[in-house]
């Protein structure tokens, strides 16, 4: 007799273990161990890609921070080619300021306009096309449209406060808030400080590593809410007068921006930098606890005004 195509033929005396074939045939899923070494295979990429990307993008932000430094050099160098030598003042009151259109700025703008024209930025400009993007680069591009969009009372102050860099104004232009630079002081004798900062392109003698501009941060907060804010338009070096260190505390701390005079270290642990020459560079920022960074008459790392 033919048998049916979907007939099976048993051996007599076969009794099939239909627990086994139910087990074996119906089993899904991972074994626990199979699952841990998933895990860790997952674990292990987590661990690898992520340094990766996020050291990626430090790449990135810090090559977007130099290219724009390069550009505020070369307009920094260009206005002291435009005044016979003289670099920019770097902090001083009666300098004049001329927005695009050739208008002053308002004297009665946010902060006076004496006090913004102070800062440097308003009197860059014009050398940057009056364009302030190359100031407020990458991550600042963003608090650079909130300022345009704010108050415009208030802008022309706030834009002069937070630029991404800041000016090593005590050693490199004058900054009067720190000591008087002018050759004569106001009672008529000379000013032996006066030597001491760089005011004319010539006057400097290592123009490859005095620092004129560098990453700064701060914490005078517009609201006044002492919250951190990436940019600043001053920097201070760890001495000025005296023995005494203006920098408080003995290695960076991100958390307090005076600390470290307002440098950002916001690269991993570098700076971005440009020096009197129009380099740019990154720099490690426990470097720059060396006063020679800073001012051309320093001796040595820890020198100070007044220096034996």
């Amino acid at each position: 007799m033919r048998r049916r195509r979907d007939e099976v033929a048993v051996s007599p005396g076969f009794a099939p273990d239909l627990g086994r074939v139910c087990r074996e045939g119906t089993r899904k899923g991972f074994t626990l161990v199979e699952l841990l070494v998933v895990l860790a295979i997952i674990g292990i990429l987590v661990a690898i890609i992520v340094p990766v990307t996020l050291g990626a993008r430090r790449s990135v932000a810090r090559m977007r921070e130099v290219t724009a430094l390069r550009a505020v050099m070369a307009a920094w160098t260009s206005y002291a080619t435009d005044q016979k030598g003289w670099v920019l003042p770097g902090f001083r009151a009666g300098l004049p300021v001329r927005l695009a259109n050739g208008d002053a700025i308002p004297a009665d703008a946010f902060g006076g306009d004496v006090e913004i024209a102070k800062r440097y930025p308003w009197r860059l400009a014009p050398y940057l096309g009056d364009d302030f993007r190359a100031l407020y680069s990458g991550q600042h591009e963003a608090k650079l449209k909130e300022l345009q969009n704010g108050d415009p009372a208030q802008y022309f102050y706030f834009a002069s406060l937070y630029p991404a860099f800041g000016l090593n104004s005590a050693w490199v232009g004058g900054d009067e808030s720190r000591f008087p630079v002018d050759a004569t002081l106001p009672n008529g004798a000379p000013n032996p400080l006066a030597r001491l900062c760089v005011t004319r392109l010539s006057g400097a003698r290592r123009p490859e590593s005095l620092v004129v501009f560098a990453t700064a941060r701060t914490d005078a907060a517009q609201d006044g809410s002492g919250t951190i804010t990436e940019g600043f338009f001053r920097i201070d070096s760890p001495y000025l007068v005296g023995a005494a260190p203006r920098w408080s505390a003995a290695e960076y701390d991100p958390a307090v921006p005076s600390a470290y005079g307002n440098l950002s270290a916001r690269h991993g642990d570098e700076v971005v930098l440009a020096t009197v020459d129009g380099g740019v560079e990154s720099l490690q920022v426990e470097r720059l606890r060396d006063m020679r960074r800073w001012s051309d008459a320093a001796t040595g790392p820890g020198w100070y005004i007044g220096a034996p």
